[in-house]
């Protein structure tokens, strides 16, 4: 898998996924120095050689509310031939300055247009404000690293266990139109779940269960708890599929892979 990060979030997240994917980097300082203002990252923006690849598809990171952001859209036209899964960190708009709010209002909306229309595969939206209520408070300068990390392994881990067969059920299939996802944690001993987005209009859902082999030979329950999930979906009129995979560990959890193709609020 090719894994491209664009600004200091993009490019945080690249870094933490694993040396088997080929990761691929753009930051400010590759620039032209003239570049100050976010005309200029999109009027200058140079033809990166380190965007040629052979692989068919590709994960594109960013955040909206970075300058080098304004480039995101000449620097897609680069990969125009490839299948192209966009994840978009959603900034905390509680303290973002009126320029950063306004760069991530317009590239969101666009990319969204995008990929409704698509000329983009996917797009996958992470929170900041979201995550970091899933893994808890943070040491400031630790903070943007952890929910960096948190989001490449949760991409990573999703797409192998989309390459693996489960032992029950099916990996999900959305429908064409179902572009625009988010995805949540699932603690299995509590029966709860915890939105990386709070993602609107929802109207497809698959689940990924990951279940330690103790519980799979012991849980005479878990059948019917994962069944509730997809019924209680279904009675809300929300499209759903499972899929069960053993785990060596002994902590069971699940993924859910929310998807709609309404478009999104910026705020």
């Amino acid at each position: 898998m090719v894994v491209i990060g664009l600004g200091s979030a993009g490019v945080g997240i690249t870094k933490h996924f694993s040396d088997s994917h080929k990761k691929i980097t753009i930051v400010e300082s590759d620039f032209p120095k003239k570049c100050k203002t976010e005309e200029d990252f999109e009027k200058y923006c140079p033809k990166f050689k380190k965007l040629k690849f052979t692989e068919d598809e590709c994960w594109f990171f960013l955040c909206g509310g970075s300058k080098c952001s304004s480039a995101v859209l000449r620097t897609l036209q680069m990969i125009k031939n490839k299948k192209i899964n966009i994840g978009y960190v959603f900034p905390d708009l509680d303290w973002a300055s009126a320029h950063v709010a306004k760069r991530h209002k317009v590239i969101f909306n666009v990319l969204q247009e995008y990929v409704r229309s698509g000329l983009l595969n996917s797009i996958t939206i992470f929170s900041n404000k979201d995550i970091l209520n899933i893994i808890g408070e943070q040491p400031i300068i630790e903070m943007y690293d952890m929910i960096n990390k948190q989001i490449s392994n949760t991409v990573e881990t999703i797409q192998w266990f989309k390459s693996q067969e489960p032992v029950l059920g099916s990996s999900h299939k959305p429908q064409e139109i179902s572009r625009i996802s988010t995805v949540s944690m699932g603690n299995l001993k509590k029966d709860e779940e915890n939105l990386m987005f709070l993602l609107d209009n929802i109207t497809e859902t698959g689940y990924i269960y990951s279940i330690s082999k103790q519980q799979l030979e012991s849980n005479k329950n878990l059948l019917k708890l994962i069944k509730s999930r997809v019924s209680d979906d279904e009675k809300n009129k929300i499209t759903s599929s499972f899929a069960v995979y053993p785990s060596e560990h002994k902590q069971s959890f699940f993924y859910s892979l929310k998807y709609t193709h309404h478009i999104q609020d910026w705020r």
